[in-house]
This record gives structure tokens, C-alpha cells and sequence, in this order.
């Protein structure tokens, strides 16, 4: 029961890493939003999780929404402890081929919608002068490969945003953090990973011998999430089967 007492909001909750960390954090005793813009996929997800669930549809693109999602989770919990950023977009195309709108959709959901989120609640949070973020970044914020640039742009900016939210809030007790994840098999990557040959090639670069699973990556955004790790604030934590150790 590490998170017992502890209100969360989870972007994306209603699949993939953010239905992982929906499960885990429920399992250890939080009370949990989860949005996402579709209803009857948070819906399932809180029937099926059990526990303390309140779902929120809506697109975090969208200001009326965010402002909805914090209103409806502070008049269901009395507060917001813990926010989960793992809403994200992956799309990929060479440089001199990607369209402004393509560029712009990515940025939207990647890092503005965070910067956007990250506003609304960082207020309350002061004044409790206690709070905590995890975002969901990636490998590529650390690292990049071709052909995705928006994408490689948007989780690096998020990986320094989360240490800007470290740097400015520390002293009002809250916490930043950033998980970078390797390849996960989640729906967003789910025709990718359908290419036995592609994932025989990239698989040898993984030296633990295997590629992610949401709940390799909800273990590690409950350690941030938790207060085992009160020491722990602006670092960016590779968890990529040791992807980037080499």
C-alpha cells in the first residue's frame, strides 16, 4: 500500500503503460483519474481495474478540457497528489517531408498538453507544498533515430521540462521525474513490433534479451511516484533493457 491516501491523475490510462500504472497504483491503494479521449476505453478499464477510479474523457489538446479534469478530480479526491504524464503520439517521417500540421500534432500532445496540464495543478500543489510528477519520456528524448524527428524533439523538451519543474518547485516540496522507456509492446507500437525481422535485428541491441512490457515500466513510475523516492527529483531514468548503456 505505497501510495495509500495518495490522489493521482494518470494521462492515457485507459491502455498501454497508462493502464499499467492505473492497475499498479490501484493495487497500492491510490485513488486514481484516468482520462483519456475515449470513454468507453477508460470506462472498461476502471470495471475492470476495480478500486477508486473516476474517468474523465476528453482531449488534453484542449484548455475546457484540462480545466474539467482537475475540477472533476478535486471535487472526487479533495486533492491531487501524484500526475502521471503518459498521453503520447508517435508519427515519423524525414525531416524535409514532414508537414507543419504533422509537426504541430505531435508537439501538441507530446509537450504542450503536459506544459498545460502541469499549469493547472502546480498552483494547488504549492499551496499544499507537497506534490509530485512523473512523465513519460522515452529513449529518444536521450537518444535519436532517424526518421522521427518531431517525436525525438518533443520527449527531449519533456525530459527538460521535468528538470525545470524540479529546479523551480523543490523548494515547495514537489518532485519531478521522467521515464525514458525503451521499446514497449503497447498499442502504439503494436504494427511495428508485427515485423518479425525488424524486431530479430532490433532485439540486439537490447542486452537483456527481451523488449518492454507496460508493467516493466508502471514498476518503475510507482518507485517515483512513491516516497522511496523522496530523494529522487529531476532525473531522467532509462528503462530500456539497457538500450542506452551502450
Amino acid at each position: 500500500m505505497r501510495l495509500e491516501g495518495k490522489s493521482v491523475i494518470i494521462t492515457g490510462g485507459g491502455s498501454g503503460i497508462g493502464r499499467a500504472c492505473t492497475q499498479l497504483f490501484c493495487d497500492e491503494g491510490a485513488q486514481v483519474a484516468i482520462t483519456g479521449r475515449r470513454q468507453d476505453r477508460l470506462e472498461s478499464t476502471a470495471k475492470e481495474v476495480g478500486g477508486q477510479i473516476l474517468t474523465v474523457a476528453g482531449d488534453l489538446t484542449k484548455n475546457d478540457d484540462l480545466d474539467r479534469l482537475v475540477a472533476e478530480t478535486l471535487n472526487a479526491f479533495g486533492k491531487i497528489d501524484i500526475v502521471v504524464n503518459n498521453s503520447g503520439l508517435f508519427a515519423g517521417s524525414p525531416i524535409h517531408e514532414t508537414k507543419d500540421e504533422a509537426w504541430d500534432s505531435i508537439m501538441d500532445v507530446n509537450m504542450r498538453a503536459v506544459f498545460q496540464l502541469t499549469k493547472r495543478v502546480l498552483p494547488h500543489m504549492i499551496e499544499r507544498k507537497s506534490g509530485n510528477f512523473v512523465h513519460i519520456s522515452s529513449i529518444l528524448g536521450l537518444i535519436a533515430v532517424p526518421g522521427v524527428a518531431a517525436y525525438n524533439v518533443s520527449k527531449g523538451a519533456l525530459i527538460q521540462f521535468n528538470r525545470s519543474i524540479a529546479m523551480e518547485y523543490g523548494p515547495a516540496g514537489i518532485r519531478s521525474n521522467a521515464v525514458c522507456p525503451g521499446l514497449v509492446k503497447t498499442e502504439m507500437t503494436e504494427d511495428l513490433m508485427n515485423d518479425e525481422e525488424l524486431m530479430k535485428e532490433w532485439s540486439k541491441d537490447y542486452p537483456i534479451g527481451r523488449f518492454g512490457i507496460p508493467k516493466d515500466i508502471a514498476n518503475a513510475c510507482l518507485y517515483l511516484a512513491s516516497d522511496e523516492s523522496s530523494f529522487v527529483t529531476g532525473v531522467a531514468l532509462p528503462v530500456d533493457g539497457g538500450f542506452t548503456a551502450h
